[in-house]
């Protein structure tokens, strides 16, 4: 698909709103944009959609992912912080993993004697994920509760790297988690495991009128 394919399907008002899409197409892709009208005219019998809808849509998704991306990251630092204290002084356990590439041999680095807390510092999610999963029961239990399952960890992982790569999350194919007993690979759902991994006070706030449930309700986001 080529800018005029993408602009047939687009009603704009005026010119303005033509110049103001093309500089927009110019910075995030033809092709995240025509996963936006596909997305906006799925199930209705129309062939366009209006650029105010379009535009809406992708500020919509940016504000969502720039949320969820804090508190990912949030998460990551939770992560890294409780393996480091628990065992920054005792690194010689039989559970450390390598992932692929140097910045990830985390066992490699523990017998080399790298501080635990610099090798945390340098693995990317998925490994850090991996290695989370083969931490003793007990310890991935202290971490998030009985929500941590081995599904859960795959799909926050997942949750993630969409982020990274700034896909179109409502056309986005999740992996499938569980959160209070419902099973679904909804981008709700995804969210709602994040939710539930996180600490309490970061998904409700110091005073339970916060977190990352106040920051979804504010970007209008219905989860």
């Amino acid at each position: 698909m080529n800018v005029e394919e993408l602009f047939n399907r687009i009603d704009f008002k005026d010119d303005n709103e033509r110049c103001e899409a093309l500089f927009y197409v110019n910075m995030k892709g033809i092709y995240l944009h025509s996963l936006i009208v596909d997305y906006l005219l799925k199930d209705s019998n129309k062939t366009k959609v209006s650029w105010k809808q379009a535009s809406d849509e992708l500020r919509n998704d940016k504000g969502l992912r720039d949320t969820l991306y804090i508190y990912l990251a949030t998460l990551e630092e939770y992560i890294r912080a409780y393996i480091s204290n628990k065992y920054q002084d005792i690194t010689n356990q039989p559970f450390w993993i390598n992932g692929k590439g140097e910045r990830n041999s985390i066992k490699d680095k523990i017998n080399k004697n790298v501080p635990l807390f610099e090798i945390l510092q340098e693995v990317d999610f998925g490994t850090l994920i991996k290695q989370v999963q083969n931490l003793p029961k007990s310890d991935i239990k202290e971490l998030f509760g009985d929500v941590a399952t081995d599904e859960n960890l795959q799909a926050i992982k997942e949750l993630r790297n969409c982020i990274g790569h700034h896909k179109f999350l409502k056309a986005y194919e999740f992996k499938v988690c569980t959160v209070d007993g419902n099973k679904s690979n909804s981008l709700a759902n995804n969210i709602n495991n994040l939710i539930q991994l996180l600490p309490e006070r970061y998904r409700y706030g110091k005073n339970g009128n916060g977190g990352i449930t106040a920051d979804l309700k504010k970007i209008r986001e219905k989860i």
